[in-house]
């Protein structure tokens, strides 16, 4: 009897490790298309009118916002959390920037500026065990 439990765990072992593969825990990295491109200091650069941006997944058709933070020149960093409540998070505010999630789409939109000093956003998107972030800079 004690025989074939070791027996059987022999099988069954070598089962359980082969099913455990590094690939089950690998996205791929999301995939944007936009007609905005970064600046070379990896900021998308908004003017002081503000304005509307708008980002197309290409290898994932369901996203959602977690998080903005934002912060103006020398300022106190908030950030702004998007809240769970048992169906699908399409969107976020804060202060200063609106964005929305609807299908492969993510529109996010940022306020008019009168202040003397730049503004910085980064918004953070996620879609199952990836994500992304957007950071943007608003000019004065």
């Amino acid at each position: 009897m004690r025989r074939k439990i070791w027996l059987l765990l022999l099988f069954i072992i070598p089962l359980f490790l082969s099913s455990c593969t590094e690939e089950d825990g690998k996205w791929e990295p999301m995939k944007w298309r936009s007609e905005v491109k970064k600046s070379s200091d990896g900021y998308y650069q908004v003017s002081p009118n503000g304005g509307t941006f708008v980002f197309q997944c290409k290898n994932y058709s369901l996203f959602w916002p977690i998080e903005v933070k934002e912060s103006e020149e020398g300022g106190i960093e908030k950030s702004f959390r998007s809240e769970y409540n048992n169906s699908k998070i399409t969107s976020i505010k804060s202060d200063w920037l609106t964005a929305k999630c609807e299908g492969s789409m993510l529109t996010v939109t940022i306020q008019p500026t009168t202040s003397k000093c730049c503004r910085f956003f980064k918004l953070s998107i996620e879609a199952g065990d990836v994500g992304d972030d957007f950071c943007f800079k608003q000019s004065y």
